[in-house]
């Protein structure tokens, strides 16, 4: 007999579980529901430029989906082979927040990625951002100046 009542009290949770309330949805979680994670603001340090033969500037516009956890106590950081090549803070323009990047390098051509770290989230978003090209406009629009760090639910 317990047994039995132990089975039938699953067999309620898990059915209690399947409602349609949520699950029957066509609307996948939006990705502006990001979760907070456990990253600590990391020590990432701006590059001696002198050591390096040319740098690329580029306005790098954050992404609509973190706008809303942006603030100046953020970091954004690009990286070439591992090495940290450009440190910087966001800063608000009008509803956006671009973060001003000067990135070095030696070699043109060599694969670039960005890290941003979120406080508000204590989280690192990182993707592979473009090829290190020195004469690359300062702003623009798409690709590189609106890098994608968290991929839209599909």
């Amino acid at each position: 007999m317990k047994k039995s009542i132990l089975a039938l009290a699953a067999l309620a949770i898990v059915a209690w579980g399947c409602s349609s309330d949520d699950n029957d949805s066509n609307n996948p979680p939006q990705p502006s529901e990001i979760s907070v994670g456990t990253d600590v603001r990391p020590n990432w340090q701006a590059p001696n430029y002198d050591l390096f033969e040319q740098v690329m500037n580029v306005q790098v516009q954050l992404q609509d989906t973190l706008t809303k956890y942006v603030s100046e106590a953020d970091l954004l950081c690009a990286t070439i082979g591992g090495e940290v090549r450009a440190v910087t803070a966001p800063r608000q323009v009008g509803d956006g927040w671009v973060a001003p990047l000067t990135v070095a390098s030696n070699d043109a051509g060599v694969a670039v990625e960005l890290s941003y770290y979120c406080e508000q989230l204590h989280r690192i978003f990182t993707t592979a951002w473009t090829t290190f090209d020195a004469s690359v406009a300062p702003t623009g629009t798409g690709g590189i100046y609106q890098p994608e760090f968290v991929k839209p639910n599909k």
